[in-house]
């Protein structure tokens, strides 16, 4: 059964999870720029949720005609929320 998933991978996904939360609530905390702040945190917040998606969601073991129809949906969202975060920052430049 190759789609099986093992107790040992979710307990690594588990602690990788946490580590990545771990790091979100730190990268609060350090004195960088708003900008490089805002692009941290959806990095690792779609890391996240890539990651959710392979192991919790148990897309790692589909085909990958099944990934694009789950992922190609998901970068309109992605592209709009781009487009708004330039656009703020944009505007809050020019203010």
């Amino acid at each position: 059964m190759s789609g099986a998933h093992s107790r040992k991978e979710y307990i690594v996904m588990f602690f990788v999870l946490t580590a990545l939360t771990g790091i979100e609530v730190g990268l609060k905390y350090m004195p960088i720029a708003r900008g490089m702040l805002i692009a941290g945190l959806i990095t690792l917040a779609v890391g996240k949720a890539t990651l959710v998606a392979l192991f919790y969601m148990h897309l790692k073991s589909e085909t990958r005609s099944l990934k694009m129809v789950i992922a190609i949906p998901m970068l309109f969202p992605a592209l709009y929320a781009v487009v708004l975060i330039v656009e703020s920052i944009a505007r809050s430049a020019f203010t």
